[in-house]
């Protein structure tokens, strides 16, 4: 059984503003629905702190990353608090 219609992601290695939302905006076509991620994988260069859908701040040390799965909480927002940190992520949704 198919769960998604698609992927985004980072074109090429990233660097964060402070507290600018990665997740991108909804496309305006989708009506009374929000883009949220079933899986996500995230990956920083450098230590940094994030928050995901608005949660608690959550440190990750370099090359830590972060992985969901389906059966994990959707992901509709993911923060990056520190600027100048290097980052890929790729979301299926």
């Amino acid at each position: 059984m198919q769960k998604g219609s698609g992927w985004q992601g980072s074109p090429r290695i990233e660097t964060s503003t402070a507290y600018k939302e990665i997740v991108p905006s909804t496309p305006s076509g989708w009506v009374n629905m929000k883009l949220g991620f079933y899986k996500f994988q995230f990956r920083n260069l450098q230590d940094c702190t994030v928050k995901i859908n608005d949660g608690n701040p959550i440190l990750l040390i370099a090359e830590q990353g972060f992985n969901s799965k389906s059966e994990d909480a959707t992901i509709y927002s993911f923060v990056i608090i520190e600027p100048n940190i290097q980052y890929q992520w790729i979301g299926a949704y």
